[in-house]
């Protein structure tokens, strides 16, 4: 029967991962939907919560704050890629001599004669199909985002008949109270990683911003906005907002000075953020295998890229509560824990 078992789940998580992979243009929305109404109904909880004495914003007031709040957050960092995209182009031709001083410098360290050259690579890439490619993937952007925000709509008009919904399927017994108590686990882990995880982007960005301006790197604003959005990706997203603006220092300056101090500042603020001051915040909160993150990271990764790499802790955060809630699937729970003490399940609370 264990051999059955075995066979029955490597069946089921191929056919999971082939639905995934299959349907990503029509999960990939939907996912980014969900995330989206999340978010908002979570800013909307925090405005309707009572700030100065008995004083509460009503439900309507808060989601509306809260939608304000999150077009604001995104044409600010629209606004600051798509000036910075137009300084960069701008900046293009110093940074090719730049750059190519840099390539004739490495080949003569490297003892080669002839170093290749930035016109002999670039001839190598066809222009209109860049172009074109690009056209393309703007043209998906927008209409993905016109698609996200439908369902976004739709949700929120769901949400309010949801716990009827609930009832019928499991009438007002114990599986009611169950499905309810894990929900509510659920959603209380994820505001907690979301909450610490937003502080210490917003943190680390800053502390960037500060150092990439100090040293007078071109385009720090841009490069902070980057370095905030790197934190949510576990690992990858530390060694990038590492060596992006330190690749970037080294282009721009004709020495290594400002280059090593970007380096460095950047790299032990990461450093110190992600593996110091991050654990010891979140403490034992979430309680996932460090193994686990990283394979994480890379499947959902392959499966709907940059989005798989943002959304893959809380995913797994998902995966581990579910499972820890059911006699059958708690051994998994437990491969999934860092240290084998998976979270207990929350009291059932009467419902009625």
């Amino acid at each position: 029967m264990t051999l059955q078992r075995a066979a029955l789940w490597a069946i089921v998580i191929a056919a999971t991962m082939y639905l995934l992979v299959a349907g990503r243009s029509l999960l990939l929305p939907f996912v980014l939907g969900v995330t989206l109404w999340y978010t908002i109904a979570a800013l909307a909880d925090a405005f309707e919560r009572p700030r100065i004495g008995p004083l509460r914003l009503p439900r309507p007031v808060a989601l509306l704050a809260a939608c304000c709040l999150m077009a604001g957050l995104v044409w600010i960092v629209g606004r600051t890629i798509g000036s910075n995209i137009s300084a960069v182009a701008a900046a293009a031709p110093s940074y090719e001599v730049r750059l190519q001083t840099l390539i004739n410098r490495a080949a003569a360290t490297m003892g080669i004669d002839q170093a290749p050259t930035l016109g002999r690579l670039f001839d190598q890439v066809s222009l209109a199909q860049t172009l074109s490619g690009i056209a393309a993937a703007v043209a998906s952007l927008v209409s993905v985002a016109g698609i996200v925000l439908i369902y976004a709509a739709f949700l929120f008009v769901e949400q309010v008949r949801f716990s009827d919904k609930l009832a019928i399927i499991f009438g007002q017994g114990e599986q009611q109270a169950r499905l309810r108590s894990v929900i509510s686990q659920i959603d209380r882990d994820i505001r907690i990683y979301v909450r610490i995880k937003t502080v210490l982007a917003t943190v680390t960005a800053g502390l960037a911003y500060f150092v990439m301006a100090w040293v007078d790197v071109d385009f720090a604003g841009f490069w902070a906005v980057m370095v905030f959005f790197f934190y949510y990706i576990p690992t990858v997203g530390s060694i990038l907002a590492i060596l992006a603006p330190a690749l970037l220092t080294l282009v721009q300056f004709d020495h290594l000075t400002p280059f090593l101090v970007v380096l460095l500042v950047n790299g032990t603020i990461q450093i110190v953020m992600a593996n110091v001051i991050e654990p010891a915040i979140m403490g034992r909160s979430l309680n996932l295998s460090p193994l686990v993150v990283i394979i994480s990271l890379t499947v959902w990764g392959t499966i709907w890229g940059v989005v798989g790499m943002f959304l893959c802790v809380p995913i797994m955060v998902v995966l581990l509560i579910v499972f820890a809630h059911f006699e059958t699937t708690r051994p998994v729970a437990i491969l999934l824990s860092a240290d084998g003490r998976i979270p207990a399940p929350m009291p059932l609370t009467p419902v009625g």
